[in-house]
């Protein structure tokens, strides 16, 4: 301390905080409270401490805040403590900057897209056939027929059997309303179970694969002897062919077991084993212990055409809503698409759908298609008999197939809204074969003369194949006519000369295989 306090402070006087009045001046000016643990000399006489001399020290400014703490207050070694606020301060800051680095971190993975692959496609795909642990022949094509959603164009499909790149199909185009369909081809090589999954790619390089489906591999059937057991659900009449127009030959019981040989091409009808040798029952009265997949198709001959079942046309709802409930009875009704084809020059494609249970259904029901033709829905009214009736539903198809090899994916009820029989066999695929146009014959203005009647015909639509044309010109019950062989491709003509068969009103004809396929009405003047 300085010098001129020794007189004033003696070595041996109080510490701050003793008993006693401190030995050196007070932080503050007399009359301040106590701060930070040291007392105040408040109630200290002012006068006193001038006449100790310590009015001259603040008033000549001799004493400095700072010096008085840096050279007086901590020659003892203490420090001054710090204030809890200080410490509650620093761990709101810290927690503060923790939530802001977390904040932006999940900003900025956020914004990097999808986890597994990059840019910020939504991608869905999922396999719609086969179904699970389908039955597939050893070396036999499978179609599998794959639907995809995405937020941004697709570019690529991939089949994989395993871990095993199988087949894969480039996509060209982006559909209006980004759902994707195409179908990939299988082909298993060994006997046993598979696992397949199809892997969607967007434009970007996006990738999402699809549920996991399982099929079973088995040899191939093709025509030598492959039998199933069987079990008969409901007494049953046998019959010597596939069909109800063949003779009864006998009866089944309802729990009788049976051998299973083969089926009808559509399976209506399999062909068991009995007590008079092999005979033909309805496949609706047999319940199969394994995959009919595994009996060979058994063909007829001669094989008469069966009872004509009634059909109806459908006309699509604009909006499809089938609200059924659920059957109460499980065997009944059972839906089969059996054909798709195109009409209408390929703009569009007719359906048909089939009951194959012993009970009927009516009521209404919606039919989906996909594949190679515009995907769409429709509901309608069905009305569809027990043991084959069946109905037809048109689609529109835009733009026009008129390609081979095309493939229409047809699904009956496929949201399970009616609960039938089997719910196994509601899709199918078929191949589109485009409709060849027929030919279309014209007759052109006859010309009448002298030497008798000429008349040029024009075939206007498809190709007519080389075949024996005959022109008539018919005059009351007279008739003059005439024939050649001849092919006539689109917009081809052909000219025929015949006498007058007399005068007055005429009628003139082409008959091709029998049938009269134009005619016109003319005038033959004396």
């Amino acid at each position: 301390m300085p010098d001129r306090f020794d007189h004033e402070n003696p070595d041996d006087g109080p510490i701050i905080g003793g008993p006693s009045t401190p030995s050196y001046p007070p932080p503050f000016p007399p009359g301040s409270s106590e701060i930070g643990g040291i007392s105040a000399f408040g109630s200290q006489d002012t006068d006193d401490y001038e006449a100790d001399g310590y009015d001259d020290g603040y008033e000549d400014g001799e004493y400095e805040e700072d010096e008085y703490y840096e050279e007086d207050y901590y020659e003892d070694g203490r420090t001054p403590a710090r204030q809890p606020m200080f410490y509650l301060f620093i761990a709101i800051a810290a927690l503060v900057g923790g939530i802001v680095v977390f904040l932006l971190f999940s900003l900025v993975n956020n914004g990097t897209g999808d986890d597994s692959s990059p840019g910020t496609a939504k991608l869905e795909v999922k396999i719609d056939s086969p179904a699970k642990d389908k039955r597939i022949e050893v070396g036999k094509s499978e179609d599998v027929s794959v639907l995809a959603t995405a937020t941004e164009p697709l570019s690529r499909f991939e089949l994989y059997v395993g871990d095993k790149l199988t087949d894969s199909v480039d996509i060209t185009e982006t559909p209006a309303d980004n759902r994707y369909s195409a179908i990939l081809h299988l082909k298993l090589q060994a006997k046993g179970n598979y696992d397949i999954f199809v892997r969607a790619t967007s434009s970007t390089g996006a990738t999402k694969d699809s549920a996991k489906v399982r099929v079973i591999g088995i040899e191939p059937v093709g025509e030598r002897p492959q039998t199933i057991k069987g079990k008969v659900a409901t007494d049953t009449t046998l019959r010597t062919g596939p069909g109800d127009t063949f003779a009864e030959s006998g009866t089944l019981k309802g729990g009788q077991e049976v051998t299973i040989l083969g089926k009808s091409r559509n399976v209506d009808w399999l062909l068991v084993d009995s007590a008079q040798g092999p005979r033909w029952a309805k496949r609706t009265a047999i319940e199969p212990a394994d995959s009919l997949d595994l009996v060979p198709i058994r063909d007829v001959t001669p094989t008469p055409a069966p009872t004509q079942q009634p059909t109806n046309t459908a006309v699509p709802s604009p909006s499809p809503s089938a609200s059924v409930s659920p059957s109460p009875n499980p065997n009944s009704p059972d839906f089969v698409p059996t054909n798709a084809i195109l009409i209408d020059g390929g703009t569009g494609l007719r359906v048909t759908v089939q009951n194959v249970s012993n009970t009927a259904y009516n009521g209404p029901l919606v039919v989906s298609v996909g594949g190679d033709v515009p995907a769409n829905s429709v509901v309608f009214d069905a009305k569809l008999a027990a043991n084959g009736g069946s109905a037809t539903v048109d689609f529109a198809v835009n733009p026009a197939i008129t390609d081979k090899g095309k493939k229409a994916q047809v699904s009956v009820d496929p949201a399970n809204a009616v609960k039938e029989l089997r719910e196994d066999n509601n899709t199918a695929t078929f191949v589109l074969t485009p409709p060849e146009e027929a030919p279309e014959i014209q007759i052109q203005a006859p010309q009448v003369a002298a030497s008798g009647v000429t008349i040029t015909i024009q075939n206007v639509g498809g190709p007519l194949a080389a075949s024996n044309v005959t022109l008539r010109v018919k005059v009351g019950n007279a008739e003059a006519a005439q024939s050649q062989n001849i092919a006539l491709a689109k917009n081809q003509t052909a000219t025929f000369t015949v006498s007058k068969p007399g005068t007055g009103a005429a009628t003139a004809e082409v008959v091709i295989g029998g049938q009269v396929v134009a005619s016109a009405s003319f005038t033959i003047n004396p």
